[in-house]
């Protein structure tokens, strides 16, 4: 990028009485008179029809004198051109596979025209084949083959990478994923027979071993070998337990188990068989037979807080949010299992509270909910193209979540401060370039980062030697006294320069005789 051009500035020109016959030869830069549809130069202005009137012919030389503007201007992308960087899935920051199946993972940057792909490790370095273990492919796509767990390497099959798109607009990289192979490995789930007194609610937990826990859930349960469909008085939450509500001396003649699938392999498993001891009602005071514990939640989803207890009468359930009753909302729903909210929102973290009372005692079961929005990062300007020497100044926005860390790269290298750079304000969101040099041309990089989650925003900075310079001009032209004339000038620079005209070295004054038509024009 470092060869792009400067902007073409559109002509601006200067009109007067045509009446001399024109002599500029074919070679001229200017053409009168261009067929419909031509333009002298790209991103010209209207052509300039501005007429002198009745005076003498005027004999002299013309002069254009560019005056460097120092400022800065936001472009948009057809100004850089058709080079650009993007992101396809800037969002992919966890992959856990089968190391029985394998995983393709095509990279989540590109970039137009094809951008050159690569992977690395978060250490920076570089990735290399492995036969038949790890394989980068030509268009970017990172290949991790089955293996068998005596070819386990954490190094390759557990481990954190990046993938990075380069191209003559400068190179972005794609936040950590981390990459995890789950191996096929033996596990058994269980049930514990349970008892509960007739008219009372019975709770049933599959009991997964921990090692196993976040690929393997419950996906149904058996009654006598035949599948409870929820409803009546079955229900299923969604931690995978199940609750036969009312109990009766019949649910005690069944058999019941529960059957998990591991998210991965697909492997299904079942439990052992187990029983319902069913005894008539006894005064008691509430036993807690399923509880929930402290969460965090994104925003948007729902969740469910388990609680239901037993006891003779059947205890009543009062929740609490802050220690005050829950208010009206429809998001807020009471079921047998606990409470349901859904659509979840920043406004819903607190701590929450179960009671559960009858005549002979009370218990309570509580816990800390977080609601979190998830990181989104702005990055402004988006893009930018000046002059060298220039100062520019960035600034990353970050919402969502009021805890992160901010991080800046240049060309996918973390910026270290030095006399050009420095990174400024309360959560190090504002990044200054004084007297920016070629090298600071590229892509620039905000991360927002928390607890695992990453966002990140990118602009692209032009640098360009802004020296003015004229690309279309007028030639050596011969009019008659009394006809109306026009002279015109394109120039380039960056910044956009702006157009002065001079006559025999004296400057011409906009007046009913001499009418410039612009000195600076706007770019298309």
């Amino acid at each position: 990028m470092g060869g792009a051009e400067a902007p073409l500035i559109s002509p601006p020109c200067l009109a007067g009485q045509q009446g001399w016959r024109d002599l500029r030869g074919a070679q001229s830069p200017v053409q009168h008179g261009d067929p419909p549809g031509q333009k002298t130069a790209p991103h010209t202005c209207q052509d300039c029809q501005i007429f002198l009137k009745n005076i003498p012919a005027i004999y002299g030389m013309w002069l254009v004198t560019l005056l460097l503007l120092y400022s800065l201007q936001e472009v948009h992308s057809e100004d850089v051109g058709s080079t650009r960087l993007y992101f396809v899935n800037a969002s992919l920051q966890r992959v856990t596979y089968s190391s029985s199946v394998g995983v393709s993972l095509p990279c989540p940057a590109g970039g137009t025209p094809s951008a050159i792909l690569r992977w690395y490790l978060a250490t920076g370095d570089d990735i290399y084949d492995v036969p038949h273990i790890r394989h980068v492919h030509a268009n970017g796509t990172l290949q991790l083959y089955p293996f068998s767990p005596s070819a386990y390497n954490s190094y390759i099959h557990d481990n954190d990478y990046f993938c990075t798109a380069e191209n003559q607009a400068g190179k972005i990289r794609s936040p950590n994923i981390r990459i995890k192979a789950v191996f096929r490995e033996p596990y058994t789930v269980r049930v514990a027979d349970q008892r509960s007194m007739r008219g009372n609610v019975a709770v049933f937990k599959c009991l997964i071993p921990v090692a196993v826990q976040e690929y393997v859930s419950v996906v149904s349960w058996e009654r006598d070998t035949v599948s409870i469909v929820p409803g009546n008085r079955f229900s299923l939450t969604s931690f995978g337990a199940l609750y036969i509500s009312d109990v009766q001396k019949e649910d005690a003649l069944s058999t019941y188990r529960c059957i998990t699938r591991h998210k991965y392999s697909g492997e299904t498993r079942q439990s052992n068989g187990v029983r319902l001891s069913v005894m008539d009602p006894n005064e008691s005071s509430p036993t807690i037979l399923d509880s929930f514990q402290a969460g965090e939640v994104n925003a948007g989803q729902s969740i469910e807080l388990p609680c239901t207890a037993g006891g003779y009468p059947t205890p009543t359930v009062r929740w609490l949010k802050d220690g005050r009753p829950l208010p009206s909302d429809a998001r807020w729903t009471r079921r047998l299992t606990g409470l349901t909210i859904s659509d979840l929102r920043q406004e819903d973290s607190g701590s929450y509270a179960c009671e559960v009372t009858n005549s002979f005692g009370s218990k309570e079961v509580s816990g800390l909910l977080h609601v979190i929005d998830p990181l989104r990062v702005t990055l402004s300007p988006k893009n930018l193209k000046t002059g060298i020497s220039s100062t520019l100044f960035f600034t990353c926005t970050v919402e969502g979540s009021p805890e992160y860390t901010i991080s800046w790269y240049s060309n996918t290298e973390p910026i270290v401060p030095d006399q050009h750079i420095s990174i400024q304000g309360q959560h190090n969101d504002t990044l200054q370039i004084t007297a920016a040099q070629k090298f600071h041309s590229g892509a620039y990089q905000c991360f927002a980062s928390r607890k695992g989650h990453t966002a990140q925003d990118f602009s692209i900075i032009l640098l360009e030697d802004g020296t003015p310079r004229i690309v279309s001009s007028f030639s050596e032209r011969v009019v008659n006294p009394g006809e109306p004339f026009s002279l015109m000038c394109g120039a380039k620079g960056a910044p956009p320069p702006s157009i002065t005209w001079t006559l025999d070295d004296e400057a011409v004054v906009r007046d009913s005789t001499y009418k410039p038509a612009s000195t600076r024009c706007r770019t298309a």
